[in-house]
């Protein structure tokens, strides 16, 4: 399952927007952001962490 990602402005990053990643979304509905640089994303609600893979 791939989660949708946002950048530092919370504009959806796709084929036109290649942006570094700053937030992505919870299973809460809520945005994680990133935590520290490189980091996990940390969900404000309800405390959840996403670690950012790479590849297939």
């Amino acid at each position: 399952m791939v989660r949708e990602s946002y950048d530092q402005w919370k504009v959806p990053n796709g084929q036109f927007n290649k942006a570094m990643t700053f937030y992505v979304k919870c299973d809460c509905g809520d945005l994680a952001k990133l935590t520290v640089y490189s980091g996990p994303f940390e969900c404000p609600s309800c405390h959840k962490k996403y670690v950012q893979q790479y590849g297939k």
